[in-house]
């Protein structure tokens, strides 16, 4: 007989870190998204389950004999000319001390159509020596940064590194390559490594070669034999793991097409320090709720204006309230821009095969995701701007980011009822309350939180 667990991602994704001195930092130019991916894993017994939630970490180096070095290349995509001096990403060191060298360079067709690196066209190249370590020494440029589905302690820290020269990068398409290792040169096997977390929805997309396959430098620089697109593979985990399913697949980008979910979301930044800084701050609420809210937490994005060109993107702590949110962004790079804020929602129910074993057989995701992202357009973003109370319109019975006749039929059909997906306040029952809601908030658009240059 199977049975059956609900969990709340937030919650499990829980890191506590200690306290580090507050660094002032750039404002970003341009932010990817915040580590998110994990997999869940189903421990303890059937009597006591247990569920641990791990960060998907891509290895760069070597960490025994049997693996071979492997380059690290986060491809970003820019709507607009953007100029920047530092680079920004998610370290995590093991042992060992290894160096740091990171190339920026433009993109090429490669196998399947698909963009790889052009080690042809360097844009950048740095020796930053030893890794400096995490947690960071004081004064090093690291920040904290809430993960994608926020909770009260659960943050990480992003490493700033100066390039030490200012960058200005039309629109296009570029990797980032980020590789740590001893000795970068020979493909030592010594026990140590760089990992980077993979990150949100919309974030760049994350590819890996073995270099241990084509080390002989080119130019100055070590040529990898080939650019392999990094995809998480189900037979690869035991039956106790599942990828978190919260995170959806991202169509018609240039990486799409392959066996999904994905793994290709990165987290990757970068910094101006002669940019103006602004951020916004203020509060969002689940509109028309009566009972529990759900979990869930919120995100802020920035768009430049009457686009989907995204600037930066950033999650918000769980709240203190349930259904109540409190915004506080990062410096961003001060201009106009259009203010997203939205939910994310972070709660599953895994079913697992016990008494039989502990093998994840599946997973649902509950109903109660009634909630759209709101878009508040043209926001001079310069210094600090407060954004008032924000109300998360209700009202999206069926999930489809739109309140029409579809979700007034799902109330209709279930009137009288406690079906969660039709119950819009959340207070037991669906009545007039619910319907009263779908007509009120009819024909609001939510908004998906993607990206293009359109």
């Amino acid at each position: 007989m199977m049975r059956y667990y609900r969990y709340a991602v937030g919650a499990l994704l829980c890191v506590a870190f200690a306290a580090r001195p507050a660094v002032a930092q750039d404002p970003f130019v341009y932010f990817a998204g915040n580590p998110a991916n994990s997999w869940f894993t189903v421990g303890g017994t059937c009597e006591a389950p247990t569920l641990t939630a791990n960060y998907l970490f891509f290895i760069s180096g070597n960490f025994d004999d049997n693996l071979p070095a492997r380059w690290t290349a986060l491809p970003f995509q820019i709507c607009a000319p953007m100029t920047f001096d530092s680079i920004v990403y998610m370290p995590s060191l093991t042992v060992g001390a290894p160096n740091l060298y990171i190339w920026i360079t433009g993109s090429r067709p490669g196998a399947g159509g698909r963009p790889e690196p052009d080690l042809g066209n360097i844009l950048f190249f740095g020796d930053f020596g030893a890794y400096p370590g995490d947690p960071p020494v004081p004064g090093q440029g690291d920040v904290r940064i809430p993960t994608y589905y926020g909770g009260s302690t659960n943050f990480t820290w992003l490493r700033t590194t100066p390039l030490n020269q200012s960058i200005t990068l039309g629109s296009g398409l570029y990797f980032a390559i980020i590789v740590g290792d001893e000795d970068i040169g020979t493909a030592d096997s010594l026990p140590s490594y760089i990992a980077l977390a993979m990150g949100a929805p919309g974030g760049p997309k994350l590819y890996y070669t073995p270099r241990g396959l084509g080390r002989n430098p080119v130019g100055g620089v070590i040529q990898p034999a080939s650019w392999q697109q990094f995809r998480y593979n189900p037979a690869t985990f035991p039956c106790e793991r599942i990828l978190n399913p919260l995170l959806d697949w991202r169509a018609n980008d240039p990486f799409g097409g392959q066996h999904g979910p994905a793994l290709y979301h990165g987290v990757l930044g970068f910094r101006n320090s002669a940019a103006t800084p602004g951020k916004v701050t203020g509060t969002a609420s689940f509109g028309n709720l009566n009972g529990t809210a759900p979990a869930a937490t919120v995100e802020v994005i920035f768009y430049l204006p009457g686009t989907k060109q995204r600037v930066a993107r950033f999650s918000m702590p769980a709240p203190d309230t349930p259904g109540t949110f409190t915004i506080d962004t990062p410096n961003v790079a001060a201009g106009t821009y259009d203010v997203v804020v939205r939910p994310i929602y972070s709660s599953i129910t895994l079913s697992i095969n016990c008494p039989t074993n502990l093998c994840v057989t599946g997973f649902t995701i509950p109903p109660d995701r009634h909630w759209l992202g709101v878009r508040i357009p043209n926001v001079n973003v310069s210094g600090t701007v407060n954004l008032g109370s924000i109300t998360l319109p209700n009202g999206d019975a069926n999930g489809d980011l739109v309140v029409d006749d579809a979700d007034l039929l799902v109330v209709l059909f279930e009137f009288g009822g406690d079906n969660a997906a039709a119950d819009l306040n959340q207070d037991g029952t669906v009545d007039d309350a619910d319907l009263l809601i779908v007509l009120f908030n009819f024909g609001i658009q939510g908004e998906d939180g993607d990206e293009n240059c359109n």
